[in-house]
């Protein structure tokens, strides 16, 4: 039972958090491009690479604390539903060359945010 109220409030904070986050950037970019979810999604690849390999370095036996940053706080914050509704609107609206930059973007640079999160984990991880 400890497990899931530790997601279930990280996930509230991710969402919280992703929800205005969300809102402050769509008042800076009006354009096509979901580019809030974008961003969200990017920052929290890094994050999510960063502390997997953070915690696993300090903090390898905190089950819980692993549970409530990366499944609760980061897995609300991101978001593969958001985008991918994004992603069939634009194709369903006509814009399939905008729908598949979007998805060659998110899942490239996702991937390479979480492989720098944990680039950066091992190089801050040594200066301690």
């Amino acid at each position: 039972m400890g497990s899931v109220l530790a997601v279930g409030c990280g996930g509230f904070i991710g969402a919280s958090l992703r929800y205005l986050c969300a809102e402050g950037i769509s008042k800076l970019y009006t354009g096509q491009l979901p580019v809030a979810t974008f961003a969200i999604n990017l920052l929290g690849s890094f994050f999510i690479g960063f502390l997997s390999q953070w915690l696993a370095l300090f903090y390898p036996n905190h089950r819980m604390l692993r549970l409530f940053m990366t499944t609760g706080i980061l897995g609300g914050f991101t978001t593969f539903s958001t985008f991918s509704l994004e992603t069939a609107d634009l194709f369903q609206k006509g814009s399939a060359g905008i729908a598949c930059l979007n998805v060659a973007a998110s899942a490239g640079c996702c991937v390479l945010g979480a492989l720098a999160g944990r680039a950066f984990a091992n190089v801050t991880g040594g200066m301690r």
